[in-house]
């Protein structure tokens, strides 16, 4: 272990009074500090700059936008700084100081004995990483029923993680602080695992006061190998007094010091005022302080349910997503779980109250309706009025600087401190909170409640806020917009548009247009062209026309450049309205698209002028594609002029044709297809075939394709098989672009004769399916035989792809699909093999057999396509899960989630939400299945909602079931809304309403769907008239 070279000490000033100034300027996050920085440096920037784990002196740049950030935040919470902290040219003085005095020597050595201070191996040396044990680095044991896994804590697990892995020296100072039993020792046990390498050195000393002794041994530990690991755990005040400014000075030049402290005593020696603690406080101030909730959030919940036997975790609620809070009202929270539970249930569901969406303050009753089930989380009991009284006024009495957790209203409320709000605002709220809160909402304060659960991936709950928004007059055509919104998401298509159409017909002209503007994407998601169009240009001609028309014509003009690409001069016309709208980003991307257009027509000189009127914007991406682009442009017309002008005009038919071949590289289609017009009138039939052959390929790009067919003609007539056959092919593919079967099947049938290799493959396939499309499956399997022959691997594996779901279809013997399938595996194409394997595993397994189905699926799984790697991962954890293998099911469903797919991801999180529930662990089940029911899927969320429904109603929270069934119905799934349906007639009659649930019951025997109608005719004729 080499010693530091130069003293650290003037880094380390700089560095403290950084750190200090992030304090005192309302201990601002990193995120948000990066956020205030036009830099925005990275956090692996950041924290070795605060932390003191650095090695030079910082730029001053990077000084001066740290130093103007804090100001920044400080000012909007309202904290005045110091002159000596808040001013930039003291900034620079401090800089300039240290950028000169920069210098040190190395720590002295002095001899001794070590195994009077320190643990040591029987071989005299300190124990490594890997040679100890959980319980020699003081992990407790595990607890009643819970498994040896770690349960991963997020946050904690990050930032403690990141914090040991800063380089030094100087190398950091880590605590770990939470309440007792939150698993603190495990937990930064664990970080010191994933950071550091099982050889590396431990020191644990038998007593804190040994460690000032270490000095004496420099010599003895700087022969240790590198990096050196300082463990103390569960410090206590009295250790902290001994770990001097200078002692951890010292230690941060050769060791990673970590530990551990409880919240309670760091809460202690921080709040505590006078001569005594000071050098405690001063250690606490110099250490990274990481926080470990004692609860556990969903999402570690539902982890946790795989490491304790019946998936039976502790309930807790959803605690605010841990932040770098004002630092005093940080401790006070953390720290007073176990001595005031009321005081901090009552700061968290204010907390939470704001986070949802209610602005004002919360009345005493408010609060006591809303305590019990964030008491139940903390492990709490019910509390008394004079409890509830004893915790709000905790709660009100101001911490150290003066401010409190709660505050007094005008209203005669309590309101969370804005900065615990602010800063807690990436967390997840309560689910048990919203229904709650939309109870005793008003109409007008719903609407912000909808659009912070709408913030928060909440669609169940943002389109009851939006519902119940709609009773206010004022605010009903926003809520009507947002509710459509919602219910698009909730997979309610009918609803939304509905509710659009709604809009359009009654608002005003800009609520018209905005209507307009959503229900154009929505018809383009289900595919109605004519009707986004419709909707597109009704949104153009009421909106403003800066935001909504510039919008609603570029989303039209991109749809018609993909879907109607025959329709140039109109989407042409839409990106040039856009692109002098003014709008400051969809400008600059029509000037960039325009551009791409016109360099695609030819006209090279009109893009260059389209990319300079984008590059007047200064906008990142048009900037970025800018640069790729143009100076190709540039060299494209340097060579233009060259082929026109550099040389003598070419004056035989080859010359021709290949000027006409380089003019069409360059993009001048116009002086192409005059040279290949030029050549193709000459007699030798291979150069008028090539000549044919480029014009037809050009005519077909700008969209003239009756002349491109009838240069394809003219190119088969020329009798040059290899020419004939590609023109064929395309002759064929335009056809049946346009709709003529017919026309197609009699050009690809040309191209099979010719018999020239490829393209006659290509050719007989796409014979195969036209013909399978027509119902004519004899005529198919011959074409399919024809092309599977190729040797091209990838038509090949199409072709026998085809053969087998053709063959399976029809009911051919299962030895016959099933060798299809395997000729389609063994080319090893990576889009068709994945298909072929995934099939043929399903049907394996089928017939009850294991082993080569699953083989079959690891070769889709790592086949390299996306979309069937998370297929075939979704259906091997399917296949795990049948045959009761729950950890390799879940390990798997987790990996196919981790892949994020539109489709399968989704559907990996409703089976594992199956099997949550199907193994008892309740809580994880809620997780998954929420988020499959909040990804809008149009098949899986309907039926994860279901599923959660019957969770909520098993448990008796009647009104998430009620809310949660409600929106189900009107999704109007042909499955789901009949059985959502019935559960919520169940749920209306259980609570007395029986008139709603007889008009529920009512609709759901209308929709006919069995048993869910007998059971409603059933539940109708019980209540009788």
């Amino acid at each position: 272990m080499a010693t530091p070279q130069g003293a650290p000490e003037p880094l380390l000033r700089f560095c403290g009074s950084l750190r200090e100034l992030k304090f005192v300027s309302g201990a601002p996050s990193l995120g948000d500090l990066k956020r205030r920085m036009p830099s925005r440096p990275a956090a692996s920037t950041l924290s070795p700059l605060l932390a003191g784990k650095i090695r030079r002196a910082p730029r001053w740049e990077l000084v001066r936008e740290l130093v103007a950030a804090c100001q920044e935040h400080a000012t909007a919470v309202g904290i005045d700084l110091p002159e000596d902290l808040g001013s930039v040219p003291v900034w620079r003085r401090r800089h300039d100081e240290l950028v000169r005095t920069l210098d040190g020597a190395a720590p002295r050595q002095a001899p001794g004995e070590l195994g009077e201070l320190l643990r040591l191996t029987a071989s005299g040396q300190p124990p490594t990483l890997g040679e100890l044990t959980d319980t020699d680095l003081g992990v407790a044991p595990r607890l009643p029923g819970a498994d040896a896994g770690y349960i991963a804590r997020g946050d904690f697990d990050e930032e403690m993680r990141s914090m040991l892995a800063l380089e030094g020296p100087p190398h950091p100072f880590a605590l770990a602080y939470g309440e007792d039993r939150a698993g603190k020792t495990r937990s930064a046990v664990e970080a010191l695992r994933a950071e550091f390498a099982a050889g590396t050195p431990v020191l644990i000393p038998h007593t804190v006061a040994a460690v000032s002794r270490l000095r004496s041994h420099a010599e003895t530990l700087d022969r240790l190998p590198t990096p050196v690991v300082l463990w103390l755990d569960d410090l206590t005040e009295a250790d902290l007094e001994r770990l001097t400014p200078e002692l951890l000075e010292w230690l941060s030049g050769w060791a990673v010091t970590a530990g551990t402290i409880s919240a309670r005593r760091c809460g202690a020696i921080l709040e505590a005022t006078g001569p005594n603690g000071a050098v405690a406080r001063a250690a606490l101030s110099t250490a990274c302080l990481v926080h470990l909730p004692l609860e556990l959030d969903e999402a570690e919940r539902a982890e946790a349910a795989w490491h304790f036997a019946g998936g039976a975790v502790p309930r807790s609620f959803a605690e605010v997503a841990e932040a770098s809070q004002p630092r005093e009202m940080l401790l006070r929270l953390n720290t007073a779980r176990s001595a005031n539970p009321v005081g901090v249930a009552v700061v968290r569901a204010a907390v939470d109250c704001r986070r949802a969406g209610l602005d004002r303050g919360l009345t005493r009753d408010e609060l006591l309706r809303l305590l019990p089930p964030y008491l139940t989380a903390l492990g709490a009991r019910r509390a008394t009025r004079d409890a509830f009284e004893q915790g709000l006024a905790w709660a009100r009495d101001p911490v150290v600087g003066g401010r409190a957790l709660l505050s007094d209203t005008a209203e005669d409320g309590w309101q969370a401190a804005p900065e615990l709000v602010r800063e807690a605002d990436s967390g997840p709220v309560p689910g048990f909170l919203w229904p709650e809160l939309l109870d005793l909402a008003t109409p007008e304060e719903a609407l912000d409640i909808g659009y912070q659960a709408g913030r928060r991936d909440a669609p169940v709950y943002a389109a009851a806020a939006f519902t119940k928004a709609m009773e206010d007059e004022e605010n009903r055509p926003v809520a009507l917009l947002w509710l459509a919104k919602a219910k698009w998401l909730l997979g309610a298509n009918i609803g939304a548009k509905d509710a659009f159409r709604q809009l359009i017909e009654t608002g005003d002209a800009e609520h018209r247009a905005q209507a307009a503007l959503e229900l154009g994407a929505l018809l383009k998601y289900e595919g109605d062209i004519e009707g986004a169009e419709e909707a597109w240009r009704l949104a153009a001609a009421d909106g403003d026309v800066k935001r909504v028309a510039p919008q609603a014509r570029y989303q039209l003009a991109t749809m018609l450049a993909t879907e109607r690409p025959h329709r140039e001069e109109d989407f042409e016309a839409l990106f040039r309205e856009v692109a002098t709208s003014g709008h400051a980003d969809l400008a600059p991307r029509s000037w960039t698209l325009l551009a791409g257009l016109y360099q695609d027509r030819g006209d090279l000189l009109g893009a260059l002028e389209a990319w300079e009127r984008a590059a007047e914007w200064d906008h990142a991406e048009a900037t970025e594609v800018m640069e790729a682009m143009v100076p190709d442009l540039h060299q494209r017309i340097l060579e233009l002029a060259e082929v026109h002008h550099g040389g003598p005009a070419p004056r035989t038919a080859g010359e021709l044709v290949e000027q006409a071949d380089r003019l069409g590289e360059l993009g001048d289609w116009t002086g192409a297809l005059a040279a290949y017009g030029a050549a193709a009138d000459c007699e030798d039939p291979e150069l008028r075939a090539r000549a044919l052959l480029g014009t037809a390929r050009i005519l077909q790009g700008q969209g003239h394709i009756g002349q491109a067919c009838e240069a394809c003609e003219a190119v088969a007539e020329c009798g040059v098989p290899d020419h004939a056959a590609k023109a064929l092919l395309e002759l064929g593919v335009m056809l049946d672009e346009a709709g003529d079967v017919p026309g197609a099947y009699r050009a690809w049938s040309r191209a099979v004769e010719t018999g020239a290799a490829e393209e006659a493959d290509i050719a007989a396939l796409n014979l195969g399916v036209l013909e399978v499309g027509r119902g004519r499956a004899d005529a198919a399997e011959p074409a399919f035989r024809r092309a599977v022959r190729s040797p091209n691997q990838r038509i090949r594996a199409k072709a026998a792809l085809n053969l087998a779901v053709l063959h399976e279809e029809y009911g051919a013997e299962a030895d016959t699909v099933d060798a299809w399938y395997r000729t389609a595996i063994e080319t090893e194409d990576p889009e068709f093999m994945p298909q072929a394997a995934i099939a043929l595993g399903g049907r394996l397994i089928g017939r009850g057999l294991r082993a080569e189905p699953k083989r079959l699926l690891e070769m889709a799984i790592g086949a390299g396509d996306p979309g069937e790697k998370a297929r075939a991962t979704m259906f091997l954890g399917a296949v795990h899960d049948l045959d009761d293998d729950v950890d390799r099911a879940a390990a798997l469903y987790r990996r196919a989630i981790e892949l994020k797919h539109p489709d399968h991801s989704v559907e990996a999180q409703l089976y594992f939400g199956k099997l949550c529930l199907r193994t008892h662990r309740d809580d994880a089940a809620r997780w998954h299945l929420r988020a499959a029911l909040d990804a809008g899927h149009a098949e899986h969320s309907p039926e994860a909602g279901l599923l959660l429904a019957q969770i909520h109603q098993g448990y008796g929270e009647l009104d998430e079931a009620e809310l949660l069934l409600a929106q189900l119905v009107e999704t109007g799934h042909e499955e789901v809304a009949p059985e959502a349906g019935e559960l919520l007639g169940d749920v209306l009659a259980g609570s007395g309403r029986i008139e709603e649930a007889r008009r529920v019951w009512a609709w759901v025997a209308a929709q006919g769907r069995e048993p869910n109608a007998g059971t409603a005719r059933a539940r109708l004729a019980e209540l009788g008239d």
